[in-house]
Formats: C-alpha cells, sequence, structure tokens
C-alpha cells in the first residue's frame, strides 16, 4: 500500500542510524592504546625481527603462518614520487620448505610527534597519506628482543578486549622477537602488555619458527644481511 510505501524509507533511516550508534559505540568502548613514546628507529631496524604470534589478516591467512620474518632498512633517499623512507622485506611460507610470499614494501613515519607510528604499503602506491595502513610500535625493548605491534587502533570491541579489522589496513597484531627460537616466557610477557592495553589477544595465533632455514638474503639497498 502507499502507506507502507511511506513507512520504508523510515524503516531504513531507524535501521541505518541504530546500526551505525551500534559501530559507534562498539568504538568508544576501546580506549586509545598507547604508542613507545621514547622509540629509536634506527636500533628498531638495526636487525631482522621473527614473527612469534600474529593476528590473520586479508594478506597474511593462517595457513602461512610458516616462517614469519621482516627486515627493514633506512632508504638514502625518499622514494619518488610519494616519499616512502624506509625498505620492509616481508617474508613467510605455506610450510616450512613450501612455497615463500612477500616481498618488498616501503614505509614511513607517519606522525612526527609520535615517531613509533608508522605506515606501510607497496612503494609504487599513493599518496601515501590515503592508502598506506598504520603500523603502530606499542612495545618495543631491544635488550629483551621484542616488540608489540599493532595496524593502528582497535576499534572492535569483544568480550576479551578490543582488536583491529581482518582486512589490509586497519588490521592486525604482532608479537616480535629478535631471536628465531621461540621463548614461551617471553611471548607470555608481550601478551600481558597487549592485554595491558585493552586488545583482544585471542586474536594471536602461533607463527611456526622451527626449523625455517633463513638463507642470507641481498638487503633492500643490495648489501648483503646475514641471518642466524
Amino acid at each position: 500500500s502507499s502507506e507502507a510505501f511511506r513507512r520504508s524509507p523510515m524503516k531504513l533511516f531507524l535501521l541505518g542510524t541504530s546500526l551505525l550508534i551500534t559501530r559507534l559505540h562498539a568504538n568508544a568502548q576501546c580506549s586509545d592504546v598507547s604508542t613507545l613514546t621514547a622509540f629509536d628507529l634506527d636500533s628498531y631496524i638495526s636487525q631482522p625481527w621473527y614473527v612469534q604470534q600474529q593476528a590473520v589478516n586479508a594478506y597474511l591467512p593462517k595457513e602461512n603462518f610458516f616462517c614469519v620474518r621482516a627486515l627493514y632498512e633506512k632508504k638514502s633517499s625518499p622514494t619518488r614520487p610519494w616519499g616512502y623512507t624506509i625498505g620492509v622485506d616481508n617474508v613467510a611460507k605455506d610450510s616450512i620448505d613450501g612455497n615463500e610470499f612477500g616481498g618488498e614494501l616501503c614505509a614511513f613515519q607517519k606522525d612526527p610527534t609520535d615517531p613509533a607510528k608508522l605506515a606501510v604499503a607497496p612503494c609504487w602506491l599513493g599518496p601515501k597519506s590515503w592508502f598506506a595502513g598504520d603500523y603502530w610500535i606499542i612495545a618495543y625493548d631491544e635488550a629483551e628482543g621484542h616488540a608489540l605491534v599493532s595496524g593502528g587502533q582497535p576499534t572492535i570491541s569483544t568480550p576479551e578486549g578490543c582488536r583491529t579489522g581482518t582486512g589490509i589496513n586497519d588490521s592486525g597484531l604482532w608479537i616480535f622477537t629478535r631471536q628465531q627460537e621461540r621463548n614461551d616466557e617471553l611471548v607470555d610477557k608481550v601478551r600481558k602488555i597487549a592485554e595491558d592495553e585493552g586488545f583482544d589477544v585471542s586474536v594471536l595465533i602461533d607463527v611456526e619458527q622451527e626449523g625455517c632455514v633463513y638463507q642470507s638474503r641481498r638487503g633492500l639497498r643490495g648489501s648483503v644481511v646475514l641471518e642466524s
């Protein structure tokens, strides 16, 4: 009827408003996480990082949680035309002796007042302020050899805490260690740091590092990088 037709837009409006309020309420339940204030980028990128646990996202499904490692290097000059300043070399496999995935990406420090807030994207993609995905260092201790990294501010509230999404940007949570060999005590310590920051750590899944052989690789500017 004409009356039902007139009411339909109102129903759609009310439904959309309800969904928006629900989403805003969920976001409001997630407190802002703190990045590392005294952050030394040169120290952070000085050696390889081995991923011990991480969340699933669009570019790394659970079946590829083998031999995940990251290398970083400052570029001699910003890339053209987009101005990235850090080279990123990520690798992962679909089994210990399986196919290798990953490759070179680029990054930059997004906020000069908050140096632990980086953003990462394919080197050809820009403008970087539009397309690069957040990469925030929440905790980092060179002496203990660990880091906690989030793909930006978590916005999804769960009974266990808050999490980021599972897409390409605004996604991801990682526990890094300098040593390839897993140290459960150290991993548990970083998980506790994440919990204290309000993260839902149930998203963190073990990455298999035992048995992974990392060959000496060419650095991002051609220098040889020797790994243990």
